[in-house]
């Protein structure tokens, strides 16, 4: 069994380095392709010296997150690999996580998508993992679920997925392309299931992308339109070849229209929700 660890970072060398020890602690054989994208903090370094086995892979500091992730699995295809892990690199993998992992695999028949649940470090909330089709987020139980909505945070992707839908869609810049590869998963008649339990903890990170909030008009739609933002061109890809034409088309208005109100206007009408948390 032959797997290979994907993730992309920027300026977060301890957390980087965090990620990579709990990973090479439960499992020293995998191999890493990490994209370093231009950090200034040492990252690169830091990791050349402490894990010299690291494939390293030199971005120019604009392909974030969805694009960074494209990049390491293009390079990690080109060996025959069983299984590509994606990881976060500000979460912690527990012990058991691989096991977890693979078994949950196993239990649909490793033709499946089987994305870790994520915990807070105090162990009491889960944080992340995936939302089912009435957009709740995933819970513990016994079984894995099933997911309508994946997150990226530690996701096991079989080769047999791969052969079948190919890896994550390089349209994608920094948001979106988890769920995205999840929903094309799903498309294709394939199950993307959850862990039964929490495989890491992680950092908690509700940053709303869809609307800055305490900004002037054009600080806003700059933000909107950047890679950190919610940019109107890539939901309407997103959501036209996930949710058809027409959804596409009204979300790209609202993201406009709730961009051009006031914070009191919004507020008044939405709450805080479009803060970040």
């Amino acid at each position: 069994m032959k797997i290979a660890a994907i993730l992309t970072c920027y300026n977060r060398k301890e957390k980087t380095l965090e990620c990579l020890h709990s990973l090479f602690t439960i499992l020293p054989s995998c191999e890493v392709y990490l994209v370093d994208d231009a950090s200034t903090d040492g990252t690169l370094e830091a990791v050349s010296g402490l894990f010299p086995s690291v494939n390293i892979i030199k971005g120019d500091g604009t392909l974030f997150w969805s694009r960074g992730m494209f990049t390491a699995w293009q390079a990690a295809r080109k060996q025959d690999y069983d299984y590509y892990l994606w990881l976060n690199d500000d979460i912690q993998l527990y012990p058991y996580c691989i096991e977890e992992l693979l078994e949950c695999c196993e239990w649909g028949e490793s033709k499946c998508i089987i994305s870790g649940l994520i915990e807070n470090f105090e162990k009491t909330e889960i944080l992340y993992g995936g939302y089912d089709n009435r957009k709740r987020l995933i819970q513990p139980h016994d079984q894995p679920q099933e997911i309508r909505l994946m997150n990226g945070n530690v996701v096991l992707v079989p080769k047999y997925v791969v052969d079948h839908i190919g890896i994550i869609d390089q349209v994608y810049h920094h948001d979106l392309g988890d769920v995205d590869y999840g929903l094309s998963a799903q498309k294709a008649g394939l199950k993307v299931l959850s862990t039964r339990k929490a495989v890491a903890a992680g950092y908690s990170n509700k940053i709303c992308r869809v609307r800055k909030w305490d900004s002037s008009f054009a600080e806003r739609f700059k933000r909107l339109y950047s890679p950190l933002g919610s940019d109107p061109g890539t939901n309407f890809y997103y959501r036209n070849k996930n949710f058809g034409f027409v959804n596409a088309s009204c979300y790209w208005l609202y993201l406009h229209f709730i961009n051009m109100l006031p914070d009191i206007v919004v507020m008044r009408i939405w709450g805080d929700i479009y803060c970040d948390k």
